[in-house]
């Protein structure tokens, strides 16, 4: 443990470069943020270079969580926003506007359409068996439909 206590300024560039090179072959951000703390504390060794490497390690440390947290606060928010305008991985919603046949009706409004090679849970009004509808909205598993 004598060369960790030997630390100087080119260890924490290697470091931060190396963690960077991590980051290109491992899958992952948050070694982006680890790398550019260890640079970050590189420069700061340079710029005072009489701090222990106690007090360097705990910056390092703390940059490398409130770096990580940023980007991941910064990550979610945008994935939230991505996820409403998208309709990837979300079928329901990506059946809105395309039409297809009322295969079964039932008094209330509520049946089956055909959509494709897939049935559907149909509501909407005034519907007869056989006709073509248009799906407008999604509520829950259901198509809200009208005719086309």
């Amino acid at each position: 443990m004598d060369w960790f206590s030997t630390w100087d300024l080119w260890h924490w560039l290697l470091l931060g470069f190396g963690l960077l090179i991590a980051e290109i072959i491992v899958p992952g951000i948050f070694l982006l943020w680890w790398g550019l703390a260890a640079l970050a504390v590189a420069g700061l060794m340079a710029l005072i270079p009489s701090l222990s490497l106690t007090a360097l390690s705990f910056i390092f440390a703390i940059l490398a969580i409130v770096l990580s947290l940023i980007w991941w606060k910064y990550q979610r928010s945008q994935d939230r926003i991505d996820d409403q305008i998208t309709a990837l991985n979300q079928r329901d919603h990506a059946m809105i506007g395309t039409t297809g046949l009322v295969e079964e009706i039932a008094p209330n409004g509520i049946g089956r359409g055909r959509f494709g090679d897939t049935t559907w849970r149909i509501q909407g009004d005034n519907l007869q068996t056989g006709e073509r509808i248009q799906v407008q909205a999604v509520q829950g598993i259901t198509l809200i439909v009208s005719k086309h």
